[in-house]
C-alpha cells in the first residue's frame, strides 16, 4: 500500500535497522560476557569440588587409603554424576609412582595424566574440562563435560533472548504507532490530493482551507507557501476563464454584423450579376464562419469546468454517431465516402450525449480537415472508442504535440489549433484520456478510454 519512497515507512525502517544494530551489539556483548562469568563461576565449582575430595582424603588414615576403602565413599550411588573424580596417590618410590585409590562412575581413564590447575581436553567425542589439585602426596582431579556448560549458557541465553526479541517486537509496534499519529495530518492530506477522480477546484479549495498551523512546524512553510502557489494559480487560472469569455463574447456581436452585412452585400451582387464581386464574398463568409467557430471553441473552453461531474448513465452510441455524420455532410460533402463505421460494434459509452457529440465532431472533423485521408474508420472495441485513418500528412514525431493548445502542423492548415484540445478538456471532465498512436503504416489513431483503462496500457 505504501509506496517505497515514503517518508514514514523510510523512518520506520531507519529506527528498525538501528534498534536491530544496537540490540545485536548488545546481545553479543552479553553473551561474551555471560559466557565468561559462566565459565569463571564453574570453574570455581571445580575448584570447591577438588578441595573438598581433597580435605576429606587428608582426614583419613594413609594406610587406609585403598581403592578398596574409598569405592563406598566415592562411589554415587545413582547414575553418572555431573562431576567426575579421581584420587591418586604419589609415592617417593620410582618403581610404584602414581597410583589411582578411587574415581567416580563415568570418569575418564585419563584423568590422572592432566596438568595441575585448569585444563580443557577432548576424549573420544566428550570435550572436557578439569582442575588438578596436588596436596602432598594426593593428587585430586574434578571433571566435567563441556556439553553441560554450553547447554547451561543456551538455557540462559534462551532465557534472556526471549523477553528481549518481545520487548523488540512491541518496541516496533509503538514506533509504528506513534509515527502514523504524527504523520496523520500528512496522511489526511497525502490521501485526499492521491484521489483519482479529484477536480482542480477541489483540490485548491482544500489547500486553501487548509490549517499550516495544525501541522509539524518542519512542514507549516512548505504548507505555507503551497497554499500562496495554488491561490496564485487559481486566480491566474480565473483570470484565464474570465478574459477568454469576455473576448469571446466582445467579439461575437461585431462579428455578427460583419457577417450581416457580407450575406447583403451577397445578395447585391447577385442582384448585379458581379461575378468577382459575388467571388469574394464568399471567401469574406467562409473566414467569417472559421472565426465564429474559434469564437464557439472558445466559449466552451472557457466555460468548461474541470470537476468531474456526477454522470453514471450510459448513452447509445449510434444515434450520436449518426447526427454527426449528419452534421458533417453538409460542410464535408465527402464525408459520406471516407467515414466508414462499424454499426455493429456501437453500444453504449458513459458520456452524456452533448460530450459524445462535440467530441466525435471534432476529431472526425479534424481527420477531414488535416488528415488527407481516404478512409477514416470508428468502432467501439469494449468500452474504448477508436477512431482512425490512413492519412499521410501527420508524421510519428508530430503525435506528442497533438491535444496542446493552438498547436497546427503549419500556419497554413485550417483551424486554429482548439479542436483536441477541447476534446481532451472534456473526457477528462468525464474521467477519460485521449490517446494518440502511430496507425500502421501510415495515419493516426485515436483512442477514447476510461482513465483505468489508460493506466493498464
Amino acid at each position: 500500500m505504501q509506496k517505497p519512497n515514503s517518508l514514514k515507512w523510510r523512518l520506520v525502517s531507519s529506527l528498525l535497522a538501528v534498534m536491530i544494530c544496537l540490540w545485536s551489539l548488545v546481545f553479543i556483548w552479553l553473551y561474551i560476557d555471560l559466557q565468561k562469568r559462566l565459565q569463571d563461576t564453574l570453574d570455581q565449582r571445580l575448584l570447591a569440588s577438588a578441595q573438598m575430595v581433597a580435605r576429606l582424603i587428608q582426614q583419613l588414615p594413609m594406610q587406609s587409603l585403598d581403592e578398596r576403602a574409598l569405592s563406598q565413599q566415592l562411589q554415587p550411588t545413582d547414575q553418572e554424576q555431573l562431576i567426575a573424580c579421581e584420587v591418586s596417590l604419589f609415592s617417593s618410590d620410582v618403581s610404584v609412582g602414581q597410583h589411582v585409590v578411587a574415581k567416580t562412575r563415568g570418569a575418564p581413564t585419563n584423568l590422572s595424566q592432566q596438568a595441575v590447575g585448569f585444563s580443557t581436553w577432548q576424549q573420544g567425542e566428550t570435550q572436557w574440562r578439569s582442575y588438578v589439585l596436588r596436596r602432598g602426596e594426593i593428587q585430586v582431579v574434578a571433571a566435567e563435560r563441556m556439553f553441560l556448560r554450553e547447554s547451561l549458557l543456551k538455557q540462559i541465553l534462551q532465557s534472556v533472548l526471549i523477553p528481549l526479541m518481545l520487548s523488540l517486537l512491541l518496541c516496533i509496534g509503538l514506533i509504528i504507532l506513534i509515527i502514523r499519529r504524527e504523520f496523520k495530518s500528512l496522511d489526511d492530506i497525502s490521501t485526499y490530493l492521491s484521489q483519482p477522480n479529484l477536480s482542480l477546484n477541489h483540490a485548491t479549495h482544500y489547500l486553501k482551507n487548509l490549517d499550516a498551523k495544525a501541522m509539524p512546524s518542519e512542514v507549516q512553510p512548505f504548507a505555507q507557501n503551497s497554499k500562496l502557489l495554488v491561490h496564485k494559480l487559481h486566480q491566474s487560472l480565473e483570470n484565464e476563464k474570465v478574459f477568454s469569455a469576455y473576448a469571446a463574447h466582445e467579439l461575437r456581436s461585431p462579428l455578427t454584423a460583419i457577417k450581416t452585412h457580407v450575406q447583403l452585400a451577397q445578395l447585391m451582387a447577385q442582384a448585379d450579376g458581379s461575378a468577382k464581386l459575388q467571388q469574394n464574398l464568399d471567401h469574406a463568409n467562409q473566414s467569417i464562419r472559421r472565426y465564429a467557430e474559434l469564437l464557439e471553441q472558445l466559449l466552451m473552453l472557457s466555460n468548461t469546468d474541470q470537476s468531474l461531474e456526477d454522470f453514471a448513465e450510459s448513452v447509445a452510441l449510434q444515434p450520436v454517431v449518426e447526427k454527426v455524420l449528419h452534421d458533417l455532410d453538409t460542410l464535408y460533402p465527402e464525408a459520406k465516402n471516407k467515414v466508414q463505421v462499424d454499426w455493429h460494434s456501437l453500444t453504449e459509452l458513459a458520456l452524456p450525449e452533448f460530450a459524445l457529440y462535440t467530441v466525435i465532431k471534432n476529431i472526425l472533423e479534424n481527420a477531414l480537415l488535416h488528415a488527407d485521408a481516404d478512409q477514416i474508420q470508428l468502432a467501439l472495441q469494449g468500452q474504448t472508442l477508436v477512431i482512425c485513418d490512413n492519412g499521410s500528412k501527420l508524421l510519428a514525431e508530430d503525435i506528442q504535440y497533438l491535444g496542446q493548445r493552438f498547436w497546427r502542423k503549419s500556419a497554413q492548415e485550417k483551424g486554429h489549433g482548439l479542436g483536441l484540445s477541447l476534446v481532451k478538456m472534456i473526457l477528462s471532465k468525464y474521467g477519460y484520456a485521449l490517446i494518440f498512436e502511430h496507425h500502421q503504416p501510415t495515419g493516426l489513431k485515436v483512442i477514447l478510454s476510461t482513465s483505468t483503462q489508460t493506466k493498464n496500457r
